[in-house]
Formats: C-alpha cells, structure tokens, sequence
C-alpha cells in the first residue's frame, strides 16, 4: 500500500479561493503557505490522527498529496508496525474508519476541484 494518495491534474482556474473555503468548512488548518505550495491539517494527533494534505500548483498544473499521519503511541501500540503515513485508499484494516472519515472530506475537496473521487 502506498503511504499516500496522490492525484496530479490540470485546472483551468485559480484554485486557492476553492482550497481555502473548503479548509474552513471541513476545518483543515494551514501550516505552511501562504503560495504555490501549502500543507493543511485536520486533528491534532491526540485523539483523531490527523489527516494531512499537500497541494502545490504551477502553470495550471495541481499537484495533491493527502496521508493520515500515524502517532508514536499508535506505532508504539502496534509494535511499530504501523507505518508513520498512511494513503487514503480504500483496503485493508489499518486505520480504517480514520481513512474513511479522511477521505470523504477530502473527495469533497475533489468534486469542487471538478476530479475523480478517491476510491
């Protein structure tokens, strides 16, 4: 399994004013950007393992990646064998109903973005 998806596609538009009202409505917050490339959050890692999304942009061309980023009390419990990054994939039991979740807010993303939904 790969640690993330990633989806590569063309816009014709300025994507930044669709990235950022979904951001606010799903409740991703922004790390790092403002710029061509930002890096979002949702979760803490405390409770809910966050789900991470990086989304750079250059001449039209949108570059996404989205994980959910494991924690070192759930690698501890699982002997380490969970990995640090996990893609949103359906598939498998690691994290599931965390990938779920993930996922559809991300395939929210996704729709306003005028792309195929993560599966």
């Amino acid at each position: 399994m790969n640690s993330r998806t990633v989806r590569d596609f063309s816009v014709p538009t300025d994507i930044w004013p669709t990235v950022e009202r979904w951001a606010k409505e799903e409740g991703f917050e922004l790390l790092e950007g403002p710029g061509n490339k930002r890096i979002y959050r949702h979760g803490s890692g405390l409770i809910v393992l966050p789900t991470m999304l990086e989304i750079s942009t250059e001449d039209g061309q949108v570059h996404l990646e989205t994980w959910i980023k494991s924690n070192p009390i759930n690698r501890l419990l699982s002997l380490f064998m969970t990995p640090n990054e996990i893609a949103l994939e359906t598939g498998g039991i690691t994290f599931a109903a965390a990938r779920s979740l993930a996922r559809k807010s991300v395939n929210r993303l996704l729709v306003h973005l005028g792309q195929p939904l993560i599966a």
